[in-house]
């Protein structure tokens, strides 16, 4: 992994966090998209003590939102190399249905489509790389479900449960399956 330019969404807290500590022990170069300022401060710390000499960084976006999860790809293609890895973890269940101004339900957006568009944003630098991998991280919930419910954002049914969470990764691990 040394000398490696490795992004994680999601990367400040549970899996991500983890990941992102052993990549930059084992020599790669870690640039997290966060959401809270106060815990990539801390993450990015503990990054430098793990990995001391790569020059490690952070983006910051509400990856709930199409023109953030825009700005913040445009923003790590603009100044990052190119990108060996790109690890899609950022993910939230969110216990009452809302949804964004793009008129998405958050747990959706963040888990489903914030993938898509920020891998899309970032297709060139991972080109660039010539072999690059790309990680979309899902769980178990997607065993929760089934194809033939309805997608999120087009009901109200099952919010207060694990239903969105569990259709949005299913959709995602269908999706990168293919």
């Amino acid at each position: 992994m040394k000398g490696k330019t490795v992004v994680i969404t999601g990367g400040t807290s549970g899996i991500g966090e983890v990941a992102a500590e052993a990549l930059a022990q084992m020599g790669a170069r870690i640039v997290l998209v966060a959401r809270s300022k106060s815990r990539a401060e801390a993450t990015l710390a503990r990054l430098c003590r793990s990995g001391p000499g790569a020059a490690h960084s952070v983006y910051f976006a509400d990856l709930k939102r199409l023109a953030e999860m825009k700005r913040v790809a445009a923003e790590i293609a603009e100044r990052e190399p190119p990108i060996d890895i790109l690890i899609n973890n950022a993910g939230a269940l969110f216990g009452t249905r809302r949804l964004t101004e793009d008129g998405l339900e958050y747990t959706f957006a963040l888990n489903h489509m914030s993938y898509f568009v920020v891998t899309e944003g970032l297709r060139e630098r991972l080109l660039a790389s010539g072999a690059a991998r790309i990680i979309n991280t899902a769980s178990a919930a997607h065993q929760g479900t089934s194809t033939a419910e309805r997608p999120p954002g087009l009901s109200d049914v099952g919010w207060g449960s694990n239903w969105p969470l569990c259709s949005s990764r299913l959709r995602t691990t269908v999706s990168a399956s293919r």
